[in-house]
């Protein structure tokens, strides 16, 4: 899985699994989603985009089934 931290505002880092078509994203207050069925062009659209935040607010948040991930207690539904 790839894991570039990003610039960002919003986003500390990003993970993506080409396989899986696993997007994780994790923001700066440490929560981490996971987003399922991401095209593997959205994800490196995410990463050129100039505002990260707006292009993950746009394209992604609400476009795709997602699930919190908390490391002490396993994934969670969201």
């Amino acid at each position: 899985m790839q894991e570039p931290f990003v610039k960002s505002t919003a986003m500390a880092r990003v993970s993506y699994d080409a396989g899986t078509q696993r997007l994780e994203v994790e923001f700066h207050d440490r929560k981490i989603y996971a987003y399922r069925g991401v095209p593997a062009e959205l994800y490196a659209a995410l990463l050129d985009a100039e505002s990260k935040g707006k292009f993950f607010n746009t394209a992604i948040r609400s476009r795709f089934a997602f699930v919190s991930i908390t490391s002490s207690n396993g994934p969670q539904p969201a």
